[in-house]
């Protein structure tokens, strides 16, 4: 097969694929309703019909499928967040037990609301939830919030929308009951998971070994330490703790040896049914993740070609995983984990036949050879994304990945058998126990290792999202050269990657001195000022928090602190600001008074004769906002969302009906740019 003409006939889903992929994307991001773009797809495809191209016809009733996708996952709409107190009752669908809190995904069903998900921090323990619990609840809700307070901070609204949330809620201590149980299987599979992973982790195993074995079999790596996570990263082997087609591969083989008698005893189909069966359990206890669903589909298309005695396409099955995941989940499309899967697989798919040809396996080390090259080409396949996604790339990954190629294997198959012995006869063999500790702890060491290499990780990588095109078009060039063998394309392939380094340092934005932001919360007014190499925050938060805050702040903006060169995060009180600037701060180039105290007469005359263009009101302050705009002689008056939502509503309605512009941080942002 030539790569730069195969035949459509090799990947007949292509077409379709590719409709699915133009529908979602434009659903989610062009500004017209899905159901009118569905509707010309659908008139188009008609036209397509008459003019015999099949297709366009093809392309055009998949996009009308992926936009209706899209207009069916969407998160529900909400007018406004029930009153404080409301009570919403729901099935809990998902949980993650913090340190202090749970954080519960519910989806409700409730006269009080539209039926929607609500997604709800509770500070206790007591109940502990699981997925299926049915619950009521109670507390303070709000709606999530859609843009960000400084440039590339963590956008949870796209989190949030990709997640089908529409609600968020603090449900204090002693406002949520459990009901009953839901009878949901996914749900129930949730529940049987995480009993599967704590008997893990009170198994006579290594703490370290049992964590990552839960990990690596369940899926469920929320006991994995933040440190783990950086030096699995900084190793390049961060994508082992994920599940991924490695895994199911050999979940895979090992249930086709244990079958292997069915085979002796002449069947061969049952063999290869049974294997598809076990696959698709494994799949719904694992919680259908992108990346197993992929690597499921695909197992199943190649099993079935097997057992009808089909020809078999790794092409056209990586292409029916995609629309299949698509159709029942389209936001998968806008995640990281769906893309650096189906870019990894079709990279290693395309890339490693040529890498490594057949012709070669005869000669010894072979299947070395086949490793090696399959970890280049998925991590040349991943690049582009992982600088985009995660702005570091790992220098030293080839030394760390050929030895999880080794490890996982074992680790894999002896979790299956050291699971099951525990699950179903109660029992640990010493000797699984000694091997897994043994085998984990090599495998730590080496990574371990590789992350403390100097220069170990390429860092503070920030690229613009149109730069990923050419970066793939290159690798296209670099795939052709491979299979054609023609210079041509090596020339272009090394002509596009110079463009594309050209261009990302001729967009290099160069960020001045004097930036200021407001930080919305709503237990303190903070702002924040760059100069130089620190971000000084000036806060009403009580002192005993501000380490807390640091470390907040320093994870929400850390792409911003990266971009901008900040070293130091300085955390001030605003009081004693106040006390030494009269009242008043630079916001940038503009004059901000603030009202921090419940009598600002005084204030407001001090700074009558000088321009004020903000005049920020916390909630210490108490008064007629009308009059203290007179005052001020500002030009906005700002609402800190500290205030009490009710009492903010209610300053922004004088505010208006006096004719005085006023910003609602609840609401919109506010910055100096």
């Amino acid at each position: 097969m030539r790569l730069t003409r195969p035949p459509l006939s090799y990947i007949p889903l292509l077409p379709v694929l590719s409709g699915i992929v133009a529908g979602v994307l434009c659903a989610r991001f062009l500004p017209v309703g899905p159901w009118l773009m569905a509707g010309v797809a659908v008139a188009s495809a008609f036209v397509g019909v008459l003019l015999r191209r099949s297709v366009l016809v093809e392309i055009l009733l998949s996009a009308a499928l992926g936009v209706a996708a899209v207009a069916i996952s969407v998160p529900v709409s909400l007018d406004g967040a029930p009153g404080r107190d409301t009570v919403l009752g729901g099935v809990v669908t998902d949980v993650v037990q913090l340190s202090e809190h749970q954080w519960v995904t519910v989806d409700v069903g409730d006269a009080c609301v539209r039926a929607c998900r609500v997604q709800f921090t509770y500070p206790s323990f007591d109940p502990v939830l699981a997925p299926g619990d049915i619950i009521s609840f109670s507390g303070t809700y709000s709606l999530p919030r859609r843009d960000t307070d400084i440039p590339l901070e963590d956008n949870l609204s796209e989190y949030y929308y990709n997640q089908g949330v529409s609600l968020l809620c603090y449900a204090p201590v002693g406002s949520l009951e459990v009901k009953g149980m839901s009878g949901n299987l996914l749900l129930a599979m949730k529940r049987w998971r995480a009993r599967v992973a704590d008997a893990l982790l009170s198994s006579a195993l290594d703490e370290r070994t049992a964590i990552f074995i839960a990990a690596v079999l369940t899926g469920d790596s929320s006991a994995v330490s933040d440190e783990c996570r950086r030096k699995y990263a900084a190793a390049g082997v961060a994508h082992i703790l994920a599940l991924s087609g490695a895994h199911v591969a050999v979940i895979a083989a090992t249930v086709s040896l244990l079958l292997f008698p069915l085979v002796m005893a002449g069947h061969r189909r049952a063999r290869w049914w049974l294997t598809i069966a076990v696959l698709w359990g494994y799949a719904l206890f694992t919680g259908m993740s992108p990346s197993v669903c992929r690597a499921v589909i695909m197992a199943t298309a190649v099993l079935l070609s097997l057992v009808l005695d089909r020809p078999r396409s790794s092409l056209n099955a990586l292409c029916l995983a995609a629309a299949v995941i698509l159709v029942f989940s389209p936001m998968s499309l806008m995640q990281a984990g769906f893309q650096l899967s189906f870019a990894a697989t079709l990279s290693i798919i395309l890339l490693t036949p040529r890498l490594a040809p057949v012709s070669l396996h005869r000669v010894r080390g072979y299947r070395v050879w086949v490793a090696a090259a399959a970890t280049l080409a998925a991590t040349a396949g991943t690049f582009p994304l992982m600088a985009l996604h995660f702005h570091s790339v790992p220098v030293y990954f080839f030394i760390a990945n050929m030895a999880a190629v080794a490890v996982m294997p074992v680790m894999i198959a002896g979790g299956l058998v050291f699971t099951s012995f525990l699950l179903v006869a109660g029992a640990e063999p010493a000797w699984i126990v000694a091997m897994l500790d043994g085998v984990y702890s090599l495998f730590d060491a080496v990574a371990s290792a590789v992350a403390h290499l100097p220069g170990a990780t390429v860092d503070n990588i920030y690229i613009d999202a149109w730069l990923v095109v050419p970066m793939y078009l290159a690798l296209a060039f670099f795939a052709a050269y491979l299979y054609q063998r023609h210079r041509s394309y090596a020339v272009l392939a090394v002509a596009t990657l110079l463009f594309t380094f050209g261009a990302a340092s001729a967009t290099e934005v160069r960020h001045a001195d004097g930036e200021a932001y407001m930080l919305r919360s709503t237990d303190a007014t903070s702002i924040a000022f760059h100069r130089g190499d620190t971000l000084r925050v000036l806060t009403t938060s009580p002192r005993h928090n501000h380490r807390y805050d640091s470390v907040k702040w320093c994870e929400r903006y850390r792409d911003y602190i990266a971009t901008r060169g900040i070293r130091f995060v300085d955390i001030q009180p605003l009081d004693s600001q106040l006390m030494t600037a009269d009242g008043t701060l630079r916001f940038g180039r503009r004059v901000m008074l603030v009202a921090h105290a419940a009598d600002e007469g005084s204030a407001g005359s001090r700074n009558a004769m000088t321009k004020t263009d903000y005049c920020l009101v916390t909630a210490k302050w108490y008064g007629d906002p009308v009059e203290l705009a007179r005052r001020s002689g500002a030009d906005t008056v700002v609402l800190s969302t500290e205030i009490n939502s009710r009492r903010r509503k209610r300053y922004k309605m004088e505010l208006e009906a006096a004719g005085v512009p006023v910003i609602d941080l609840g609401i919109r942002q506010l910055n100096s740019l």
